[in-house]
């Protein structure tokens, strides 16, 4: 492959472990994706996605109502320290560039992306994920917390992991993903919560209280205004065998 391409995927059922020898971004456009990345597990949504380096080997299991958008780009097209950067922190938090550019392109039908498209959004990816990214410097943090979505988060130990003052992080944070800093926290408890629903045994308080809701009642109430279903009716929809799951690996929130 000489050149970028883009694609707009269904997954669907598990699949085998895939390589290949072009680069690879995941960007969810709906619906969330259980991904498997050099057997490190971590679950993707329209505000996480992931890089796949080249010849990495990676699996996937996704809802039934997904799509995804694929871009495959040569290797050739990254600097060292990029490719470096993107391999050592594959997980990504979504800048809301990338967010609305994957939405301009869900209205396209059909899977390929004609090459007029891909020369004009292709920027819009590199670019915030190059080193002058407006997310590039949170990306790190933005990686401890979805790791760890249940301890406690105040504005104050995030702009310490970054380096700035609670209001400068706002700041960063708004211009990189017209988000707060809780809400980006939010989402991450969220999508905490949904992969254990999906993979454990644990009661629903359980995975509430170790998610760091307040209560049973906060985790239905974000759940259902995101997901339009209670944490019982999601874990009945997506545990098998209606369908089976790459294992996530997500860590346990203390």
């Amino acid at each position: 492959m000489s050149s970028a391409a883009f694609n707009l995927r269904r997954y669907g059922a598990s699949s085998s472990v895939d390589r290949h020898d072009v680069a690879q971004w995941v960007v969810p456009l709906q619906g969330e994706l259980a991904f498997e990345l050099e057997g490190r597990g971590s679950r993707l949504d329209v505000l996480q996605g992931v890089f796949v380096a080249p010849h990495a080997g990676h699996a996937q299991t996704a809802t039934a109502n997904d799509r995804f958008l694929i871009v495959d780009c040569p290797s050739a097209m990254f600097d060292d320290d990029t490719l470096e950067r993107l391999n050592g922190q594959p997980t990504l938090a979504l800048p809301a560039a990338v967010r609305a550019m994957a939405q301009r392109l869900a209205a396209l039908p059909g899977e390929a992306v004609e090459e007029r498209i891909v020369e004009r959004e292709l920027p819009v990816l590199m670019q915030a994920f190059s080193l002058a990214g407006t997310a590039t410097r949170l990306q790190a943090v933005c990686a401890r917390i979805a790791q760890a979505p249940g301890q406690e988060w105040p504005v104050a130990r995030i702009a310490a992991a970054v380096g700035v003052s609670g209001s400068r992080l706002h700041a960063l944070f708004q211009q990189a993903f017209e988000l707060s800093p809780q809400a980006w926290l939010s989402g991450c408890r969220l999508r905490w919560s949904r992969a254990q629903l999906v993979e454990s045994d644990a009661s629903i308080a359980e995975i509430a209280q170790r998610a760091g809701y307040s209560e049973q009642s906060a985790l239905t109430r974000a759940l259902r205004r995101e997901w339009g279903m209670t944490p019982a009716e999601y874990r009945r929809v997506h545990r098998a065998p209606a369908g089976v799951w790459v294992k996530s690996s997500v860590p346990h929130c203390p």
